[in-house]
């Protein structure tokens, strides 16, 4: 078997990765090692491991996409929502790969279209002002019908995946990864009556930067800068049909991942399990 594995230099230094280069290839497992977005030899691979945050997860998307690769996501000193598995586990969860005894948790990725290209996103894609801190206005058309303005400081368009992201830290919903949907969030609306929008995943959207105020916009693809955008710039954006594949063990259990991860619902005394009768 042969696997990619993506890792963030800033947490893993250089013997980190020796250690976790020989655990691997101790299960006769072949590494071929990729630091950033570039392409790294695929032939052969059967999977992609990553070591890191979201972030690290979100690099190896192109490359998951492109070749339909799953990808196995270790946690390494983050909050780490897309994250399967505990460093302390690696030994343990290869052992589950190599015995095919993984679930397939299949995430829809997002579709933004502008400038003749074409880019996908697992969390969300976004635009937003630069600098000097000016005031935008937005237009969004829903399905070339449905219109209205946002003014403030930019636009998240986020998958289910994506709403424990930028979008949560801008005012946007908690979505069940399993819904059929996606959302817009406005970022400091000027109007506190332009709040986040769920819409359904069959839905196409229309962005049109209506006023930079003489300065670009910055557009954002799963939080890497993409290019920067300018009045009159309209961006098309919906979801893919394409997907990639998180491997884990066991079923995505959605709330409990918001009780490990933000304290869904407060700290409870003794962390009493309501609706499991135990207390831990």
């Amino acid at each position: 078997m042969r696997v990619a594995v993506f890792y963030n230099k800033s947490r893993i230094g250089l013997e980190k990765l020796s250690d976790l280069s020989r655990e691997i290839e101790t299960h006769g497992i072949e590494v071929q090692f990729c630091s950033d977005r570039s392409s790294c030899p695929v032939e052969g691979a059967e999977a992609i491991l990553t070591f890191g945050g979201d972030g690290t997860v979100l690099k190896a998307v192109p490359m998951a996409s492109s070749f339909d690769l799953p990808i196995m996501s270790f946690r390494v000193g983050s909050v780490g929502f897309l994250a399967a598995f505990e460093m302390g586990n690696l030994h343990y969860a290869l052992d589950l790969l190599l015995d095919k005894r993984l679930n397939c948790d299949e995430r829809p990725l997002m579709e933004a279209s502008f400038g003749g290209e074409k880019f996908l996103a697992l969390n969300d894609f976004g635009v937003e002002r630069s600098s000097p801190s000016r005031t935008v206005s937005l237009l969004i058309a829903v399905d070339n019908h449905s219109v209205y303005p946002v003014v403030g400081d930019g636009i998240i368009f986020s998958t289910n995946t994506g709403s424990t992201a930028y979008s949560m830290a801008a005012g946007g919903a908690l979505v069940d990864p399993q819904a059929q949907c996606f959302q817009i969030t406005p970022i400091c609306a000027h109007n506190p009556f332009v709040g986040p929008l769920v819409l359904s995943s069959s839905r196409r959207v229309r962005l049109t930067i209506l006023k930079d105020k003489g300065f670009p916009l910055e557009a954002y693809v799963d939080g890497s800068f993409n290019r920067k955008v300018f009045q009159g710039t309209e961006i098309d954006v919906r979801m893919s049909e394409k997907t990639v594949k998180l491997l884990r063990e066991g079923d995505f259990d959605f709330v409990a991942l918001l009780k490990e991860k933000l304290a869904f619902g407060g700290r409870l005394k003794d962390d009493i399990g309501y609706g499991t009768g135990q207390t831990r």
